[in-house]
Parts: structure tokens; sequence; C-alpha cells
């Protein structure tokens, strides 16, 4: 990895993008995609910390489940769901950790970032400690969208205030830069990732072989796969099929056929 790095340093972005202090989950990152918003998140969470009494109720929703004559959309539904777990937040009431996960799933279905972000936000605010599950698939929707800086600033957001991040959110981050032509950044955070504790695993090298072989062809796909290999990485079935396809794309097929072999030896 170190060697595809040094070869294109004069283009990496500057690592201050990557990591930097930021007062709210999403300040402007550029170089990086974004969200497409005359404005940005005009609340942030430093300035909306939350005071939660010991004594205060958990709080519940009003339902956005379809229901007979009602002739709200689910839409509607849920905006007065979002309205009233922000004013009860806002009041220092606290949320049911699942209605407000099931909450932001919901939003996200429906397309609105913002909120679903926004939602994540208060649940940070207001001390409830979000699931791995429903954080990752926050990251995950960023990436998919092409938000990926926003993504990262999530992720940042969320350590400092003690949530930690395990492989397969970082994965997500990963993934998404290989998919919007981010290779080398997804080189530089994997390494950031590495000096942190983080182990890759076999997706993380598929998502990083897939992005070498589309930007820069099989060859330059097979080095990384020799460096990965030489740190000690153990790339699957799923990786070596990336660079078997990539060969047989390029009109390669006795040289596919002959690390068909070479792999199927080695009982992966």
């Amino acid at each position: 990895m170190a060697t595809l790095l040094n070869s294109v340093s004069s283009t990496a972005t500057n690592p201050s993008i990557i990591r930097r202090k930021c007062y709210s989950f999403f300040s402007q990152i550029p170089n990086i995609h974004t969200f497409s918003l005359s404005k940005g998140f005009s609340r942030v969470l430093a300035s909306t910390q939350i005071t939660i009494s010991p004594k205060t109720t958990v709080f519940t929703l009003p339902s956005w489940r379809f229901r007979k004559n009602d002739p709200k959309s689910k839409e509607l539904r849920l905006n007065d769901a979002f309205l009233q777990f922000e004013h009860m937040v806002g009041k220092g009431q606290k949320p049911d950790v699942t209605q407000a996960t099931q909450l932001l799933y919901e939003l996200c279905k429906i397309d609105k970032l913002r909120k679903s972000v926004r939602v994540m936000e208060m649940m940070v605010g207001a001390g409830i400690i979000p699931d791995a599950a429903s954080y990752t698939f926050l990251v995950n929707y960023l990436c998919k969208r092409g938000n990926v800086g926003y993504a990262m600033q999530l992720v940042e957001k969320m350590e400092e205030n003690g949530y930690p991040t395990n492989t397969v959110t970082y994965n997500a981050l990963v993934k998404g830069l290989c998919m919007h032509g981010n290779l080398n950044q997804s080189l530089q955070f994997l390494d950031q990732l590495m000096k942190k504790g983080l182990v890759p695993n076999a997706f993380t090298y598929s998502s990083l072989l897939e992005a070498a072989y589309k930007e820069r062809g099989v060859t330059e796909a097979m080095k990384l796969l020799d460096e990965i290999i030489a740190k000690g990485g153990v790339p699957n079935l799923v990786s070596y099929n990336v660079l078997l396809t990539g060969m047989c794309k390029e009109g390669r097929t006795e040289e596919a056929k002959s690390a068909f072999q070479r792999i199927a030896c080695k009982g992966v």
C-alpha cells in the first residue's frame, strides 16, 4: 500500500481533510462529495447540549405507521414524529432508544438525510448510546449518497463523544471512498485505521482491490494484492475473484487460468 501511496503523493488529499476538528457533525470539507444543500446544518452538537434530569421519564413518539381513516401520508406522520422528538429532547426529556433508532431508519428510507442525521445528533446530545447497527447504517447511507466527507466527520465526532467505531463502520467509509474514485484517500485512511489498532478484513481488501482494478487496471491491482499479503492481510475468494474477472475482461484468460490454479492450491 505504501508503494501506491508514494506514487501518487502529489495528488493525495491533505490529511487534514480526513482528520480535523469541527464543532458540528458536518462542517464544509473540500474535494470530497458533499450535500447539494443551499444551507448547512444550522444546529450543531456543541451548541445543543441537553441537560437530562435523572428523574426524567422516557417519552414516546406518535406512531407513523399506517392507520385506517388517517388522511396523513407516512411522510407527514414521520415529520410529526420528528418535530415532537426535537421538541421533547429540547425540553430535556429523554427519548426511547428503540423509537429514536427506528425514526432514524425510516427517515433515511424516505431520503430525509438532514433529519436523520439530526436524530443522531439529538440522541448523542441526550446521552443515548446509538447501537452499532444504526450508527453504521447512517454512515453507509451517507457514503452511498456520495457524502463520504460528511460520513467521515460523523465518525470523527462520534469518537470524540466516546462512541467507539468498529471495523464494519470503517469498511463503509473505505468502500464509500473507493466507490467515488478516491483510492488514494482509501489507502491513506486504511493506514490511519491500522495505527488505531483496527484490523482490516476480507471485505476491506475486496473494496480496495476492486477500486484499484477500475482505476488502474489488473496489473496495479495485483501489485496491491501482493502488498496486502506481505503485510499479513488474508484476502478471500471474493477478493481474488475481482482480479480473475479483471484479467478475463482484459483478454488475459490464460493468465487468469494460471492464477485460479494457484489460488485453488492455496485452499482459498
